[in-house]
């Protein structure tokens, strides 16, 4: 089972769009996904068209320890058409306490991972939808995951968010993890593009043109448009959506690069 947080502490970049079509794109491909809405707004739970969980079957009691059932009965099984297994740990309203509940218990940084080893077996990915912000509930993602990707814009804060979310991945690898995080590379969300599918703006291509000096890889860019606005709308990933879209093409593409991770 991979695990992969898909993070970034700045909001707005894409996340939860992010986790979703890429769970799609593999759930198409046969694969059993699941994806843990673990950010506080909830956006991945909408996005999905599902129940917020209710206590006391909730992760937020999982990672507490209040709840201590079988992480099984924490799972919506989403059944819109994909051709694998696709199903989602849905959100709650405790998840905007929780934080302040775990920063005061010990190892509080390992609580997602031992939930979600719990289901070593049942799923062949996992994705975690974390919060915008370098809080404890992004550290357990960090602690649980075995890789990352991080979705930016092609705007100068994003530069300032890629470099202090990289200090927090060192600086975590250096105290809680046993072997290092793969860094899978950037996914570049809601790009303007203008003729030849280059980016429009020359903020833009400044930006990218940043990003390819770092020592992490542009996987995918996603341009803005019609076909993941609507396809969120609905409810579905955008892989099922517009599968013949230029947006399904790049979702499919980070799925390829998942799946093929060792």
């Amino acid at each position: 089972m991979k695990i992969t947080a898909v993070v970034n502490q700045k909001g707005g970049v894409g996340k939860t769009a992010t986790a979703i079509n890429v769970g799609g794109a593999l759930a198409v491909s046969g694969r059993r996904v699941l994806l843990v809405d673990l950010d506080p707004q909830g956006h991945l739970t909408a996005g999905l068209k599902l129940p917020t969980a209710e206590h006391p079957r909730t992760l937020a009691a999982a990672l507490t320890g209040e709840w201590s059932g079988d992480p099984a009965g924490l799972i919506v099984v989403y059944d819109r058409g994909a051709s694998g297994r696709l199903a989602a740990v849905p959100n709650s309203l405790e998840m905007f306490t929780v934080a302040r509940e775990l920063d005061r218990l010990r190892a509080r940084e390992g609580r997602l991972r031992r939930v979600l080893s719990q289901l070593d077996g049942t799923f062949d990915h996992v994705l975690i939808d974390c919060p915008p912000a370098l809080d404890i509930l992004t550290d357990n993602a960090l602690t649980a995951a075995d890789g990352v990707l991080i979705p930016v814009q092609a705007e100068d804060s994003s530069l300032r968010a890629l470099q202090l979310l990289l200090g927090q991945v060192n600086a975590l690898e250096a105290e809680l993890r046993h072997t290092p995080l793969v860094l899978h590379g950037l996914v570049v969300s809601m790009l303007e593009k203008g003729k030849g599918g280059r980016p429009r703006s020359n903020l833009a291509r400044s930006v990218i043109e940043s990003f390819e000096r770092l020592p992490l890889p542009i996987l995918a860019t996603v341009p803005r448009g019609v076909p993941v606005t609507e396809a969120w709308r609905y409810g579905r990933p955008v892989v099922e959506y517009a599968p013949d879209s230029e947006h399904a093409a790049a979702y499919r593409v980070l799925a390829k690069v998942l799946d093929g991770a060792a």
